[in-house]
């Protein structure tokens, strides 16, 4: 699908030339990319600064792309199984190596410094984990900084002074748009650095910057963009930071059918950031309002689940036959599907649809049971990732 803009229809072409196809996979660990961050480092352009290591001593990079006085702070993968924007960052670093991108002037590097911090959490990423391997979640962290990474975060964040700041993360799979049967592919934030939510202009050029990312997103995602919840988290990373000034931008990655390892969101991430990076030179964004931000949908909770068994009637025997609807999910890491909500699930949307009508359990089923064999003996009515 071709973009009406030019210029976005010439990047998303760019983009699908220059990503890193070792990096298509549902999960990424520091032994995934530590060879592309080696090849990006044969660029001149590119600075590596080692800033430092993980509890269990995985070395941290952050890679420096420009000398201007504006300056952009990335960051990734500070929980260790929301791997799809690292993989995001490296193609964008590719991009801008190697690409003439007519959205961006030519001394754009004299005129900005763009830093990324691919990974923050390499023992996590390693076991699979949200937290590192002291067991924090380093995005709780912010206060404390009892984890080495949430400390080397928050000292780049000292020294760096960003103007602009992405956190990036994935979220999981069963986010809706608002109340349709969209999953939430991309979802966004403006987080709030006060408890009372007051947007002082760094928090409007962060909450401008969003909606015309979503603008320029919309031609591809019509119905799968949304806006992630916004209140205060006083011990979180995103929060704090955008308490120093810094406009602080939360991309949340999610699902999207027949996507598996979440590619399209992806692809997504690389187009939103160059978009914002160019619109600090055009400064495009300061034509969007805060309403134009708040017409994003909400990121609906429980939206969505794997499965969703229709209208099947349970009869165990011993008591009143009932037709009911079953949602079922996949655990973590686990092939093994379990039910998740039995009873009146109208609003929560199967990626696969079953049509239960015509079948019969003959046993009473619990939240929490393997539902494996169950599915193997229906029929999908709606096709799913």
């Amino acid at each position: 699908m071709t973009h009406p803009n030019v210029a976005i229809a010439e990047l998303e072409q760019q983009i699908s030339a220059v990503q890193w196809p070792q990096l298509d996979r549902k999960h990424l660990t520091y032994a995934d990319i530590a060879p592309v961050m080696d090849e990006l480092a044969g660029h001149a352009a590119l600075r590596v600064t080692h800033i430092g290591a993980s509890y269990l001593g995985t070395p941290i990079r952050r890679l420096t792309l420009g000398n201007g006085p504006l300056v952009v702070l990335a960051w990734t993968q500070m929980h260790g199984d929301e791997p799809t924007a690292t993989a995001a960052v490296l193609d964008w670093l590719q991009l801008l190596l190697t690409q003439q991108l007519s959205g961006l002037p030519n001394d754009w590097q004299q005129l900005l410094t763009l830093h990324v911090v691919p990974m923050l959490n390499p023992d996590g990423a390693a076991q699979r984990t949200r937290q590192n391997a002291q067991g924090i979640d380093i995005n709780r962290d912010a206060l404390a900084r009892q984890s080495p990474e949430g400390r080397l975060l928050w000292q780049q964040v000292q020294s760096l002074q960003p103007t602009l700041a992405f956190n990036l993360h994935d979220q999981n799979p069963y986010y809706a748009v608002g109340n349709s049967a969209e999953p939430a592919t991309v979802a966004f934030l403006a987080p709030a650095y006060h408890p009372d939510k007051h947007v002082d202009s760094a928090r409007l050029q962060a909450k401008q910057m969003i909606a015309h990312m979503r603008q320029m997103l919309s031609h591809w995602l019509p119905g799968g963009i949304a806006r992630y919840d916004d209140s205060y988290s006083e011990r979180s990373f995103g929060d704090n930071i955008a308490g120093t000034g810094a406009s602080t931008i939360l991309i949340e990655s999610g699902a999207h059918r027949q996507d598996p390892h979440r590619q399209v969101a992806r692809r997504m991430n690389v187009i939103a950031l160059q978009v914002a990076l160019e619109a600090l030179f055009t400064d495009a964004h300061r034509n969007y309002t805060l309403a134009d931000y708040y017409a994003i949908p909400a990121n609906t909770a429980d939206g969505f689940c794997d499965i969703k068994i229709c209208q099947v009637t349970i009869d165990d025997g011993t008591h009143a036959p009932f037709q009911t609807d079953i949602c079922l999910s996949r655990e973590k890491g686990d092939e093994l599907l379990r039910v998740e909500f039995i009873g009146d699930v109208r609003g929560i949307h199967g990626f696969t649809e079953y049509d239960a009508r015509q079948q019969q359990l003959p046993e009473l089923i619990n939240i929490g049971d393997d539902a494996t064999e169950l599915v193997a003996s229906l029929k999908p009515v709606q096709a799913g990732l």
